[in-house]
């Protein structure tokens, strides 16, 4: 969890409640979904249950997530950091047992060479109309998408330098990107990997692990209602302009 600002909707409210359905039922049935749940109770958490469904596609994987909340509902903002690593052999030990993705690795890339000038990121997001990389370096950065922009002025009172830092990682927030979309290209252009959810605030890479992140914001929720959100993973061959082209189908609203 990121923070937490503004209030709970009213319990007699049609905030997030039952919206989706339809979306989840075509999930539930299609060929190779599967289904993760989880109670969500640990420590300075707000209890609620979450609901994943993962959907194999040509291009990655396809994501639906379903937030339940009990009787205390969810505020406003309520963010919600979820990692997209990305290990290769460079990471530690640990990390290599649940990913290990040599081909998006920045941390094996900046192994072969000792000059910190030599380093390369691979990591983009799209700010101002065009693709821009993320700068190279292991110091956990992030960009606000306009949604996190907007909520980001609301929770500070406009005064955004009083949070440069975001997120648990405290991430040094750099630039304004134009959607939740966050990803990577291989050094020699060939495959593009990325993640991106609906009500991204921040994305953001490196914590230290080799990782990409999107803060969303499942907030908002009146008690005993419910949030569902769409997701996507992409792992695919070609250059990130490619990516990008399978995002814009996917999300032609800009999420």
């Amino acid at each position: 969890m990121d923070s937490v600002y503004g209030d709970v909707p009213p319990a007699d409210s049609s905030a997030a409640t039952a919206s989706g359905s339809r979306e989840v039922e075509r999930f539930r049935v299609r060929p190779g979904a599967k289904m993760f749940q989880r109670r969500v109770n640990e420590e300075g958490w707000i209890p609620q249950d979450w609901t994943f469904y993962l959907v194999p596609v040509g291009d990655g994987i396809e994501l639906l997530w379903i937030v339940q909340t009990g009787d205390p509902g969810l505020p406003e903002f309520y963010g919600v950091q979820q990692c997209f690593r990305l290990t290769g052999t460079a990471n530690e030990a640990w990390r290599q047992k649940y990913a290990r993705t040599a081909a998006f690795s920045e941390f094996d890339l900046w192994q072969q060479s000792s000059a910190e000038n030599a380093h390369t990121s691979l990591t983009l997001v799209a700010s101002g109309g065009s693709l821009k990389q993320i700068p190279a370096g292991k110091e956990t950065l992030g960009c606000r998408t306009p949604y996190g922009g907007a909520m980001d002025r609301r929770r500070s009172r406009d005064r955004l330098e009083t949070l440069e830092h975001v997120g648990p990682y405290n991430a040094r927030m750099i630039w304004k990107s134009d959607s939740g979309l966050i990803f990577r290209t291989s050094a020699d252009r060939s495959w593009s990997t990325g993640i991106c959810w609906e009500r991204t605030t921040h994305v953001s890479v490196h914590h230290p692990a080799d990782c990409l992140h999107a803060i969303v914001n499942i907030g908002g929720i009146r008690p005993h209602g419910r949030r569902v959100l769409r997701g996507r993973i992409y792992w695919l061959a070609g250059p990130g302009e490619t990516l990008v082209e399978h995002w814009r189908k996917d999300f032609p609203k800009g999420d």
